[in-house]
């Protein structure tokens, strides 16, 4: 597989990268971290109820949160920002091994 460039972005048409910029290229086989929520928040030394709070909400709301399989990207930020992170979100292109990060919409 190809290492991804700047420059080999432009063979992707689907994609206008005149604004692209490459961050990184993935890291090494072996390294990636999964965890659910539960486990983020954990790692982060935060209870439900701490994140809750800063939600805006309280420890059965997180708890219910916590165990949804689907979940709109700005309720995951916000909770990414409870715990002192943010949330990256990225297109990874099998064919070519590129990975892009989403931004924000514009606009914000």
């Amino acid at each position: 597989m190809p290492k991804p460039s700047k420059a080999s972005l432009q063979e992707i048409p689907e994609l206008d990268v005149k604004r692209a910029k490459v961050l990184r290229r993935g890291p090494r086989p072996g390294r990636t971290l999964r965890l659910p929520l539960r486990g983020m928040r954990d790692a982060a030394g935060k209870t439900q109820a701490e994140v809750g709070a800063a939600l805006g909400s309280d420890q059965a709301e997180m708890s219910k949160l916590e165990r949804r399989d689907d979940m709109m990207l700005s309720t995951l930020r916000r909770y990414a920002e409870a715990l002192g992170a943010r949330c990256e979100v990225s297109f990874v292109f099998d064919k070519t091994g590129h990975r892009i990060e989403l931004g924000e919409p514009d606009g914000k």
